[in-house]
């Protein structure tokens, strides 16, 4: 028997089945059962017809449920940011969990031997402190402790230079109670491309730094290595992916948000929402009960993920203007539609940092509730 983490927030409310989204209490966040399912099958299609495995990003929806209903449909397993996010899954059912975040200090080297004793579980790494730290874990634990290489192919966060992995690798194979699996990138600066076009190239040139360096690196890994990519645009606008590329990552796209709706194709793709009340009308300005606590301050002011305001009122085109901690405005002629007691459905401009902003996924069909569902790792970031 499985379950989601015994320590999420809260119990879940006793929200019956059936009972009209109309009647929740405000802000709660609401998930579109038929969209997200679309959006699951739609990644899995778009894997299984470019030939890779998908392991979607569960930092996005944070629930080991809906993580196994992604393996059930196709997935060969899960991503996570955190260990407190992979402790989570594991308790929760899911068993093959790849951490694309690179960790540091012995006590998390620790909680990684631990987890992969009990799971398939890989780490992500950078840096040879923390290789160093998960050797001598792996071995105190009686592990082996499966290993990525992060590479930076452009979005200047995490990762190694490509020209220092060879070298790097060749060190850390030599490492006790390790096992080298592979190569993996964030190419996050594709979601400044000024268009599909541009977001097609900057793609294709990661893809070719990655299997470019994976060739000349194979002697390093006893079996052929993952070369694993990992991002939301590239899967939604159906970039093709080269020979070489064994495993995708997407996180946002079970539910999409206001930044990937124009490469989703719109908002009717969005299945996660914040749904509001208009609590007061001053002038030319509506207020909603869902501020900052509720929603991102998250804004890209350019590219084919550009968002203006602070999220899209579903069906329309108004947008939130301003946010505080419990209020979200309207301001101008958008407000002069609203009235006080309208609930409106809000997609987020970022939908990932929003799940962790609440303790429960209310799924619907049809404005009904099918079930509620803990955001189990909420507040898991370590």
């Amino acid at each position: 028997m499985t379950t989601d983490h015994p320590s999420a927030p809260r119990d879940a409310p006793e929200t019956a089945v059936g009972t009209s989204v109309n009647v929740l209490p405000t802000p709660c966040l609401v998930v579109d059962e038929d969209r997200m399912r679309a959006n699951m099958d739609r990644a899995q299609a778009y894997a299984d017809a470019q030939e890779v495995r998908l392991r979607p990003h569960a930092k996005t929806h944070k629930s080991p449920a809906l993580a196994r209903e992604q393996v059930a449909r196709g997935a060969v397993g899960i991503c996570v940011a955190k260990l407190g996010e992979a402790e989570v899954m594991a308790d929760g059912g899911v068993h093959d969990v790849v951490m694309a975040h690179t960790p540091y200090g012995p006590d998390n080297a620790r909680r990684a031997a631990r987890l992969a004793r009990r799971i398939a579980f890989v780490v992500g790494v950078d840096h040879r402190r923390q290789v160093e730290d998960l050797s001598a874990a792996a071995e105190a634990e009686g592990a082996t402790v499966a290993v990525r290489v992060e590479v930076d192919t452009g979005a200047g966060r995490g990762g190694l230079a490509p020209a220092d992995v060879p070298g790097f690798l060749s060190w850390a194979r030599e490492r006790p109670g390790l096992h080298l699996q592979g190569l993996y990138t964030y190419e996050g600066y594709t979601y400044d491309a000024p268009d599909t076009k541009a977001l097609f190239e900057r793609h294709r040139e990661a893809q070719h730094r990655m299997v470019e360096l994976a060739g000349r690196t194979t002697g390093a890994f006893t079996q052929p290595p993952v070369v694993s990519m990992g991002s939301t645009p590239s899967q939604t606008a159906g970039v093709p992916l080269l020979d070489g590329i064994t495993e995708i990552r997407p996180g946002t796209s079970i539910f999409h948000d206001a930044a990937q709706a124009w490469l989703a194709g719109g908002l009717d793709r969005c299945a996660a929402f914040v749904v509001a009340t208009v609590v007061s009308r001053t002038g030319d300005r509506a207020i909603l009960d869902a501020g900052s606590k509720s929603l991102t301050t998250d804004a890209r002011p350019a590219g084919v993920c550009a968002t203006r305001g602070y999220g899209r009122i579903a069906g329309t085109d108004v947008v939130l203007t301003r946010l505080s901690e419990e209020h979200g405005v309207v301001e101008g002629p958008d407000a002069e539609a609203l009235a006080v007691g309208d609930r409106v459905a809000i997609v987020p401009n970022h939908i990932c940092p929003v799940v962790n902003l609440f303790d429960h996924l209310t799924l619907a069909r049809n404005g009904r509730v099918t079930r509620v569902l803990p955001v189990a790792s909420r507040g898991r970031t370590a």
